[in-house]
């Protein structure tokens, strides 16, 4: 569903805080990746066994191979629950099943729509049917694809509507305000927004608010198309007439299937009626490509855009309304219907009750090359290389387990049915969940997730050559976060020293989560800490007819080297989750990233506040109790993580410690955030008007946002108190 590249510029909008420390000098290049000294969670005389197994493993998967899966799997588009999504279903699963793994089909029905007309027409000031599908393009089978549907949102609104155009830039909160103090109403108009900087559903939520009578998005060349790189088929840009097609529910209030909203959908279980379905729009959108927006742009008078409001086309966006008038028309069959999770497993030799998951969906808006099946062949290819290691007779110490989601395009519904479903047994099973979605749309390395999981990331892509620059992966990964972050690095440097406390080195660190993709269920709603991973680029033809098997194996990664990339890193870190002897979780690192991120709320604070008096300052709260409690479990961390060296180096024994380990970020669930109780973790969570990136500290990150003093001051003590449940599960070990 979202790519990594959107996600790290949008979480820059919310969360400063996101670097934390590595050598100001970065390590000499080197030819090869060089092994770390240690490998967290291992006894020293097991990590050369360990670095062979691994070894081992990562000379399995071929080039050739993942060529041959993803032809196979972007044959046809497969939208979730179409004959040709359980067709992939079952390929996933006869691979699985031949190298070894116990693996299973899951039908779950959801209820989810198809298109049954989708319709736009420009009817002034000079009528014209505008476009609803692609043209195609030469050397590209694929892009003529009848069986494609036509524009459409899934979880859309039917509804035929007339009424004058406003362009709203990218549709968020602040654009709106925006038109409100220009004079322009939106009340009864069709709404023109482009793509980018929130999710999309929460664009025609925010028009619906604002009494709109439809949505039209379209995809603006200044943020994927020619501004940056040559359109497909030439390169990775977005042509001129590619639709992102898309959800529209409104996904940072809660994932899954609208009509069981907090609960398991089972068949003839509880649901709700349609007119009763949760988090989705009442109003009809649709879709369209910027050749088409630009015969809208064009129409439209009224004022020039405000500042950043223009994009890349080559004419002076105005905002309107009118003369520009549109028809939009749209039609949906709904229904409940089965989408098909596979789940594979390796049972575990010693703990076969703690589960290592890793996860990729498998349905698409077209064919899914890029998203989500670049994952999905990379997920394939390390269970074979798994497979192969388990006909020697080896077993993981803890059980595997690998998920191919479905319906995670319309909303997450496969994962979070599922996780919903079992939830009390994650609760007590779950070590972590390893999430790739869109493995490789470019070249540059970026991983989101719990901050425990850090150190354990880092040491694996020490270990992984980085395709592009023959150095390793945590080298490229370190520098490239360094370029971007240097200069709030030596911000948060000086600030340290104002506050006499200690300078800190510059450390490449994940960025937080917010949603978007099958971690969200995990990581948000169960506690478990998750990881997602990928390579990023410039995917100009998201969720476009585009984004096919010849955009890929041409133009995105010929000869598949980031792909293999990938799963050596995947199979790398699901292996040493699956064998530490001690869980390689630090949650000393997500008591510093909680540190940062109280630091970064009070500077926002200051900024909201800034020239009011003492007494008249907007936005008050004493954050001493959140710090004092993740310095608590700062300090109860590093205390947990000596004790675990020192048994792995004196042979002790690791199993309180692990329990606790397995527990403490469960801890840091709460009731549920306001407003959308689904949304547990007090730590990790979207941003309520962003949908993807995220807004850490929920509680504190939105009121700020929000300038809402009342919940700013109410937020405090319920992170505090996660944060000590934390602290004294890892205290409690004797």
């Amino acid at each position: 569903m979202r790519s990594l590249p959107r996600l790290l510029r949008s979480l820059a909008l919310v969360s400063p805080m996101l670097a934390l420390a590595l050598p100001l000098a970065p390590p000499a290049r080197a030819a090869e990746p060089a092994a770390p000294a240690r490998i967290t969670g291992f006894r020293a005389a097991d990590a050369g066994a360990e670095r062979a197994r691994e070894a081992a493993a990562c000379a399995v998967p071929k080039a050739d191979s993942l060529r041959r899966h993803l032809r196979i799997l972007t044959a046809e588009p497969h939208v979730a629950g179409t004959p040709a999504d359980r067709a992939t279903a079952e390929y996933v699963r006869d691979r699985l099943a031949s190298w070894g793994w116990d693996a299973r089909i899951e039908a779950i029905p959801v209820w989810l729509n198809y298109p049954k007309l989708s319709r736009l027409e420009l009817v002034e000031p000079a009528r014209e049917l505008l476009a609803v599908r692609e043209r195609g393009v030469a050397w590209d089978k694929d892009a003529y694809d009848g069986r494609v549907f036509d524009a459409f949102h899934g979880y859309g609104a039917a509804g035929d509507v007339t009424a004058p155009v406003v362009y709203a830039n990218y549709g968020d909160m602040d654009d709106l305000k925006k038109l409100a103090e220009l004079g322009i109403e939106v009340k009864g108009k069709i709404v023109l927004v482009r793509y980018g900087k929130i999710f999309r559903g929460l664009k025609v939520r925010n028009a619906e608010r604002a009494g709109a009578a439809g949505v039209v998005i379209y995809s603006d060349p200044l943020d994927d198309g020619y501004d940056r790189a040559d359109p497909y088929p030439r390169g990775q840009a977005r042509p001129e007439d590619a639709i992102q097609r898309g959800s529209v529910q409104f996904l940072s209030e809660g994932p899954g299937d609208p009509t069981t909203p907090g609960w398991a959908s089972r068949e003839g279980g509880r649901r709700l009626a349609p007119s009763q379905a949760v988090g989705v729009p009442r109003i009809p959108s649709l879709p369209i490509s910027y050749g088409e927006a630009q015969k809208i742009l064009l129409a439209l008078e009224g004022p020039v855009v405000p500042a950043g409001w223009q994009g890349g086309l080559a004419f002076t966006y105005h905002v309107g309304p009118g003369p520009a008038k549109l028809h939009l028309e749209t039609g949906h069959d709904y229904a409940v219907r089965p989408i098909w999770n596979v789940v594979a497993t390796l049972k575990g030799r010693e703990a076969p009750d703690q589960w290592v998951i890793g996860g990729n969906h498998r349905d698409a808006w077209t064919f899914g090359a890029v998203d989500p099946n670049s994952g999905t062949i990379a997920m394939l290819e390390m269970a074979r290389a798994l497979g192969e290691l388990a006909k020697t007779g080896w077993r993981p110490r803890r059980t595997l387990m690998l998920c191919s989601w479905d319906g995670e395009e319309y909303g997450l519904l496969g994962s979070t049915e599922w996780a919903e479903s079992h939830a009390e047994e994650l609760a007590k099973k779950a070590v972590a969940y390893v999430n790739v979605d869109a493995a490789v749309s470019g070249k540059e390395f970026g991983a989101g997730g719990s901050h425990a999981l850090r150190d354990l990331l880092a040491e694996s892509l020490g270990e992984v050559a980085d395709p592009g620059q023959g150095v390793p992966l945590q080298k490229s990964w370190s520098d490239r976060l360094f370029s971007a972050q240097r200069a709030d690095w030596a911000r948060q440097n000086r600030e340290r020293r104002w506050r006499g406390e200690p300078e800190r080195p510059f450390e490449p660190d994940l960025s937080p989560l917010g949603s978007g993709s099958d971690y969200t269920a995990f990581e948000d709603h169960l506690g478990i800490p998750s990881l997602n991973l990928g390579f990023d680029g410039l995917h100009g033809t998201y969720h476009a007819i585009y984004d096919d098997f010849e955009y890929m194996d041409r133009v995105v990664d010929p000869g598949y080297p980031y792909h293999l990339a990938l799963t050596q890193v995947w199979t790398r870190v699901m292996l040493r989750l699956a064998e530490a002897e001690a869980l390689p979780l630090r949650f000393s690192n997500t008591a510093r990233f909680v540190l940062d991120e109280l630091q970064a709320i009070e500077e926002r604070m200051d900024d909201a506040n800034a020239g009011q008096a003492d007494s008249t300052r907007i936005l008050r709260a004493d954050l001493k109790p959140a710090r004092d409690a993740a310095a608590r479990l700062r300090d109860a961390a590093r205390a947990l993580e000596q004790r675990a060296d020192a048994a792995l180096a004196g042979g002790g024994s690791l199993a309180a410690i692990n329990a606790a380990l397995m527990t403490a970020e469960r801890e840091l669930l709460g009731a549920g955030l306001p407003g959308r109780a689904w949304f547990r973790n007090e730590i990790y969570a979207p941003g309520l008007n962003t949908g993807y990136a995220a807004v850490p500290l929920p509680r504190l990150g939105q009121a700020v946002l929000d300038r809402d003093p009342a919940a700013l001051a109410a937020g405090v003590a319920p992170i505090a108190q996660a944060l000590e449940r934390a602290a004294a599960v890892l205290e409690r070990v004797k």
